[in-house]
């Protein structure tokens, strides 16, 4: 069962493919689910700009526009959690979603067993997700990283972003941990929702965007995330 904090999880589905729309709309509604369908990217930025959805699920391919455009513009406005459509083998598409704020991926064909198990984890982590108390400070700090975990906004060094909620995720879960190493499941279970599989890329994804935006390298700051392949990350001081 979809939970929320609803009695029925709202889902838009935006995809331009009306049969495959309709049988996931027939296979959610029986389990708790009210889901509205947009087929282009006009309908579905109309619909994203009203916010009175649980979970958005996001083809990449729309016949009017890229929904990459559409997944940028929603996310500057919007952290409820997104779900994207993309083609099979297409790494490109799901990269830059996923550096975009996309919170899962899906690649076509999917089984809908797969994705309502994908709905459920983003949704029970976006619901379960709690401000931090007013007298607690709300930053994380890990040598000369600091990490706002009210804004999402984390600084380091010359370099200040802010983060998709994944990447706070992640980033949190290494800062709390400094030189200690923390396995890909552990990391996929508090950032992602769920371990990832093993040819899943969405947290090495994450990690080089962490990487990028943050100068997390060990070269032009001893401050690195490190791989240790095989076992998962770490937040390191490099020598």
């Amino acid at each position: 069962m979809l939970m929320c904090s609803h009695t029925r999880a709202r889902v838009l589905l935006i995809d331009d493919d009306l049969e495959l729309a309709q049988m996931l709309r027939e296979y959610l509604e029986p389990d708790h689910c009210t889901v509205t369908l947009a087929h282009t990217r006009e309908q579905g930025e109309t619909l994203l700009a009203r916010n009175d959805y649980d979970v958005a699920l996001l083809d990449l391919m729309l016949p009017d526009g890229n929904g990459l455009d559409l997944l940028r513009l929603h996310r500057a406005r919007s952290q409820r959690p997104v779900i994207m459509f993309t083609a099979h083998g297409d790494e490109t598409d799901r990269v830059l979603g996923l550096e975009l704020g996309a919170d899962d991926y899906l690649s076509k064909p999917f089984s809908p067993r797969e994705l309502k198990a994908r709905m459920h984890a983003v949704l029970r982590r976006f619901h379960s997700a709690a401000p931090a108390a007013p007298a607690q400070t709300p930053w994380l700090e890990a040598g000369a990283l600091r990490l706002n975990l009210a804004s999402g906004v984390a600084i380091h060094g010359n370099a200040e972003a802010p983060l998709t909620g994944a990447e706070q995720r992640v980033l949190e879960i290494l800062m709390r941990a400094p030189g200690r190493v923390v396995a890909r499941a552990e990391i996929g279970r508090f950032a992602l929702g769920r371990a990832p599989a093993r040819y899943d890329r969405s947290l090495d994804t994450h990690i080089s965007a962490l990487r990028r935006k943050l100068a997390l390298d060990g070269i032009t700051s001893p401050l690195r995330i490190r791989n240790l392949r095989g076992q998962g990350y770490m937040l390191v001081q490099a020598p």
